[in-house]
């Protein structure tokens, strides 16, 4: 097929995105949705899985790592990985981390610098991902749990406590009712952290349980402090009820909307037909 002035028709830019979407798991799923939000119309989007490995051999203009989640350790020391963002042109990273202590030394840190260092631009997920792992780069900004997008500011009818645990979603259930339901409760008290995410938009009080590394033991993947930090510039201790600074929260939302605009346009940008 050729146009009207006899060229050939322009290649639509293609992406590969490398998440874990396929995970029967909260996060993993909203992320799918909200990156789709945002990709131009244009591109050819690929989804594949980190582990296992399912990247079509074919060439692509942009690589994206994550929707959102965290970068696993296993992920940061996969040579897969490190030879198909050296084969991209171009990569963005949309993710932050957990278990930080195992990306401080050995082959994940290892890893994880050739990671930063080759991205085009690294989205953080926390403020604290940037001040543990930017080291001062200039490819590296702030995102925000862009997650929040998926959730409205909500007001709660049922004056009860919801309790969200660990093992909450083994089955592909629908999100919109999951969401639904979250935000109509006043309490939540929430094991999972994007579940936890979403009751604070909605919630007056809620609580959470840290994920360990290791059931039963004191070392936490620090996602939850992360988070908290983000939004309200502090912790507050696990298990037990606080109260929720809406405005805060509201603030918040603001705040990685702007973000997530500029993501949308560095995408238009390095999808842009030529």
């Amino acid at each position: 097929m050729t146009t009207l002035d006899g060229d050939k028709p322009r290649r639509p830019k293609r992406v590969i995105v490398l998440s874990y979407y396929e995970t029967v798991n909260f996060g993993d799923r909203l992320g799918y949705h909200v990156l789709n939000s945002i990709m131009p119309a244009h591109a050819d989007v690929t989804y594949a899985n980190l582990n296992p490995w399912t990247v079509p051999d074919r060439e692509y203009d942009l690589l994206i790592l994550g929707i959102g989640n965290s970068l696993l350790p296993s992920d940061a020391r996969d040579p897969k990985l490190a030879a198909l963002m050296e084969q991209v042109p171009h990569s963005i990273g949309i993710f932050g981390t957990q278990v930080r202590s195992l990306f401080r030394e050995g082959p994940a840190a290892d890893g994880l610098n050739r990671i930063l260092n080759r991205l085009t631009t690294w989205w953080a997920r926390y403020e604290e991902d940037i001040a543990l792992f930017g080291d001062g780069r200039s490819n590296v900004r702030h995102l925000g749990d862009w997650l929040i997008a998926a959730f409205p500011m909500a007001v709660p009818t049922v004056n009860r406590v919801l309790t969200i645990p660990a093992d909450f979603l083994r089955e592909n259930v629908s999100l919109d009712r999951t969401i639904q339901k979250i935000q109509a409760y006043r309490g939540v008290s929430s094991a999972r952290l994007h579940t936890l995410l979403c009751a604070l938009t909605s919630a007056d009080h809620v609580s959470y349980q840290e994920q360990r590394v290791v059931p039963g033991s004191d070392e936490v993947t620090g996602k939850f402090g992360s988070m908290l930090i983000d939004i309200f510039g502090r912790t507050y201790p696990e298990a037990e009820l606080f109260p929720v600074d809406r405005e805060a929260v509201r603030r918040y939302k603001v705040k990685v909307a702007k973000n997530v605009e500029d993501l949308r346009e560095e995408l238009e940008r390095l999808l842009a037909p030529q």
